[in-house]
């Protein structure tokens, strides 16, 4: 038996392979060791394999958030290990995650887009160019949190069209030592700013929105991809709900800057469930 799993900072798609088909495919929530201890996800993921015999699972490639680093990998690696304890493990970032899933054994640049952003050259096997990924506070440009923090600060500081600023306090109910209380205190902030970014896609068609939008693409251009040293002929992939919800605009703006566009995709678990058959 084996264990394919995609972990982003809000949720984790798991795949159960048995006998070469897939037996099992859920969510859980995200596992992200920069938020979450060994026990704490070791917790998290013995409640999600109730009535799994563990004993039976001999491989597990782990895709996430967070797992660039080898303290943080090592983190994963032990909780895994203390439900798995027969299991040969594999830890990897959610950024080889999408080099895998969009471009297999050939090259190209892959990007995140999703809660949050990253990117990096990719040759194949391994990752020729990568910048280092700065986070919610001081990077993740283009990414959910990215964008739902830019509606919520329009938001507060009046900068929003009243008529979607009538809509945004009817949806999220805005109560300000509520959201203060959400990002200075409370766990996965990056979660929290993320979820406005869902206001976007109700609001699709308007001006307002997408020039935010696109201003969010411009600067993941600008701090991530422009960064890179590689062909622009090379395609460029992306993976993630940000860049899939909103590829149109994505695409004219990489378009507009000379880029070569690549696959675009919303999850990378099909794709890995392949690559590792």
């Amino acid at each position: 038996m084996k264990i394919i799993a995609d972990s982003g900072s809000t949720k984790t798609h798991w795949v159960v392979i048995s006998e070469g088909k897939q037996s099992k495919s859920f969510f859980s929530e995200g596992l992200n060791p920069y938020f979450l201890d060994s026990n704490e996800i070791s917790l998290l993921v013995a409640n999600c394999f109730l009535g799994l015999n563990v004993e039976d699972v001999e491989e597990i490639h782990f895709y996430g958030a967070g797992c660039s680093l080898p303290e943080k990998c090592n983190i994963v690696q032990s909780a895994l290990k203390s439900v798995f304890p027969n299991s040969q493990i594999e830890i990897f970032s959610d950024l080889l995650a999408a080099a895998h899933a969009l471009f297999g054994k050939t090259h190209g640049v892959a990007c995140i887009l999703g809660t949050g952003s990253n990117a990096a050259v990719y040759d194949g096997y391994r990752f020729v160019h990568k910048i280092q990924s700065l986070g919610y506070i001081l990077g993740d440009e283009g990414s959910g949190a990215y964008i739902g923090r830019q509606f919520l600060k329009m938001f507060l500081n009046k900068e929003m069209p009243n008529d979607l600023r009538i809509d945004f306090a009817k949806k999220y109910h805005m109560d300000i030592p509520d959201i203060l209380e959400n990002i200075y205190k409370k766990p996965f902030p990056n979660r929290y700013l993320a979820s406005f970014a869902s206001f976007a896609s109700e609001h699709s068609e308007d001006r307002f929105i997408n020039s935010v939008i696109r201003n969010a693409f411009s600067l993941f251009i600008k701090y991530q991809l422009n960064t890179l040293e590689f062909d622009k002929k090379m395609p460029v992939g992306f993976v993630g709900s940000i860049a899939f919800h909103f590829q149109s605009i994505l695409k004219d703006e990489l378009q507009y800057q000379g880029y070569t566009i690549g696959n675009v995709l919303k999850e990378p678990i099909s794709e890995l469930t392949q690559y590792h058959s």
